[in-house]
């Protein structure tokens, strides 16, 4: 049996929590590459679906369709024992399980590629990591997107392209287990138990402000890692927290410095780093200074992630 299966949904919204899956898609391909098996189907959310100058989807064209537990058994055979393979994968994870709690069911999948991170790890010369600029790098041609049946075929041809690029490279793609999953109360989206522990670790030390180049880390300083590295951030996510430093999903007034393999890449939190002055640090280098932290000032008592740092520059 092959072990991938690419996976993409259309949904009426952007929370899991409360929005419903329009249409899923889900094609398996052997170890070539090679289209073996697919499903598709549109689906009735029982709701407003949402969006329809993006997807398309009216009320009229949904009707009557099926209830995602009336196809569960079928999508959860093929998707049996396969990792799923998805653009954002845990955006289509979460919405595939909120779906199924909603109908009494366990979630159809239990392990994921995110070929948007994956892609950043390849070093790709694209501008950016999204579906459609993958697919002219890889020559794929897209028919209709935002159609999670193209799209899902699309993503196939530039998971194929991406896994030979790996393999010329000796890369390897970070697969995460639903188990060690957790889903946000109150969105529905799933994030690493690992990645949440550490984001919400307290805050015992007073910000260090900005990495000085040549500098070493102290105390108190804030993480953000890129999608350009080469290794999973979650590796040393633990020791990150144990050296007394944060981390943060996006780069804000209080960041100091940015976890970075490719310092020249144009796009995404590399760029964005780049241009207000921060230090972009290797995987490897920063992984050996963690092994030298100078201590920091302590604060008065743990301080909890504010909204702070939710403020870009």
């Amino acid at each position: 049996m092959s072990g991938w299966v690419v996976v993409d949904v259309e949904t009426s919204g952007m929370r899991p929590s409360v929005d419903r899956v329009l249409s899923v898609a889900a094609v398996v391909i052997d170890d070539d590459g090679e289209v073996v098996e697919e499903f598709a189907t549109l689906l009735n959310p029982g709701v407003d679906p949402g969006p329809v100058h993006v997807h398309g989807l009216t009320p009229a064209l949904l009707a009557g369709k099926p209830r995602f537990a009336d196809v569960a058994a079928d999508l959860a055979r093929v998707l049996d024992g396969r990792t799923v393979v998805a653009h954002n994968a845990t955006f289509d994870a979460s919405f595939l399980a909120s779906e199924a709690r909603r109908a009494g069911l366990e979630p159809p999948l239990e392990r994921f590629l995110c070929t948007l991170d994956f892609a950043g790890r390849l070093h790709l010369s694209t501008a950016d990591l999204k579906l459609v600029t993958l697919a002219a790098h890889f020559g794929v041609e897209q028919r209709a997107a935002h159609d999670a049946h193209d799209d899902a075929l699309v993503l196939a041809g530039v998971f194929a392209g991406m896994l030979r690029v790996a393999a010329a490279k000796d890369v390897r793609p970070t697969v995460r287990e639903l188990a060690g999953m957790l889903a946000d109360p109150e969105t529905g989206f799933l994030v690493s138990r690992v990645w949440a522990e550490a984001l919400a670790a307290p805050r015992l030390w007073r910000p260090a402000g900005r990495l000085k180049r040549g500098g070493g880390l102290v105390q108190g300083m804030e993480v953000v890692f890129t999608q350009d590295v080469d290794r999973d951030p979650e590796e040393i996510a633990g020791l990150v927290v144990e050296s007394g430093l944060y981390l943060a999903d996006r780069i804000s007034s209080r960041t100091s410095l940015a976890v970075c393999d490719a310092p020249g890449a144009v796009r995404g939190r590399a760029a964005f780093a780049r241009k207000k002055g921060l230090e972009l640090v290797p995987f490897a280098r920063f992984a050996e200074m963690l092994t030298d932290v100078t201590p920091g000032r302590p604060v008065a008592g743990a301080q909890a992630v504010d909204s702070a740092q939710e403020a870009l520059f």
